[in-house]
């Protein structure tokens, strides 16, 4: 009875320790799966920011490049005026 009651406890033992594995493994896929859906989420976040700060810089790079042409003309004009006249 002693070695069959040993037997019994190790194959429990057995059996505890590989379900204990298998929830380890689930539990570490589905970590890792959250893991991958909010990395994507921030690039995605990421990229739509992104995108607004280029948009927002190549507008003022249009007004400046803009207002420097305007003001280049006044002083081509200025230059001639004073030249010419």
């Amino acid at each position: 009875i002693r070695t069959e009651a040993a037997e019994e406890s190790r194959k429990l033992m057995e059996d505890a320790r590989k379900e204990i594995v298998d929830i380890a493994q689930k539990a570490k896929e589905e970590a890792d799966e959250v893991y991958k859906k909010a990395l994507s989420k921030a690039e995605s976040e990421a990229n739509i920011i992104f995108d607004k700060i280029i948009l927002n810089a190549k507008r003022d790079c249009d007004a400046l490049s803009s207002g420097a042409s305007r003001n280049k003309e006044k002083a081509v004009s200025i230059i001639v005026e004073r030249i010419v006249g």
